[in-house]
């Protein structure tokens, strides 16, 4: 990760060098999210745009709860190009416990994930009523 953004509980990542992630990747990367989350729940906002290859093994553990999917309560996907954008769509249309959508507008991104955690917000806030 060549650059992060933190604001309480919304991380912005984007990945530097061109890369290609295998389960060692995939792994390291989960691990450095959940660290500077203090492994609390989080939205995330991925840039992908760097991404050129995800292993199959990398795919079904940034796929599970309990791997990649771990901790996040909504994502959005930011990619700039075609190889990036279908990487992004992929993991966007994952089947999860939240919502997650594909971006080619990094302020487009920031909008959505913040009225998305402001709605999951108003619905936590009626559901403890």
């Amino acid at each position: 990760m060549n650059r992060l953004e933190q604001d309480n509980d919304v991380i912005l990542i984007e990945l530097g060098d061109l890369l290609n992630v295998d389960l060692q990747i995939a792994k390291e990367l989960v691990d450095r999210r959940l660290k500077i989350m203090k492994d609390t729940m989080h939205y995330m906002i991925l840039d992908v745009s760097n991404i050129r290859r995800v292993s199959p093994e990398a795919k079904v553990y940034l796929q599970e709860k309990e791997g990649g999917l771990k901790n996040i309560l909504g994502a959005a996907f930011l990619a700039g190009d075609p190889v990036s954008a279908l990487i992004a769509n992929i993991f966007a249309k994952t089947p999860k416990e939240f919502d997650a959508k594909f971006f080619s507008s990094r302020r487009n991104a920031i909008k959505w994930i913040l009225e998305y955690k402001k709605k999951n917000m108003k619905k936590s806030a009626d559901e403890n009523r």
